[in-house]
């Protein structure tokens, strides 16, 4: 094979992990917003309480599992809340 033959496979191998990496990172996201969603079940001032948790979460460095467990914690404590 040529360097130009090389050169067209490494291309597309790096640009496949890199694609793949994208699509991983957008699901992840997806995951996170319809959880917040769900767990929101439509009360606007929750679901802007979440939004706020999840990204003082991520600036922390928490992992995924972690943030959600805290968020599915703030929503229990607020329905707590609602309901007294």
């Amino acid at each position: 094979m040529d360097n130009l033959n090389l050169f067209i496979i490494a291309i597309s191998v790096i640009l496949a992990v890199v694609f793949k990496w994208y699509l991983f990172r957008r699901i992840q996201r997806w995951i996170d917003q319809d959880l917040i969603k769900g767990l929101a079940d439509g009360d606007h001032r929750l679901l802007d309480r979440l939004h706020q948790a999840d990204h003082a979460l991520r600036e922390q460095g928490r992992k995924r599992a972690q943030r959600h467990k805290e968020l599915e914690r703030i929503a229990a404590d607020f329905s707590s809340e609602a309901h007294r």
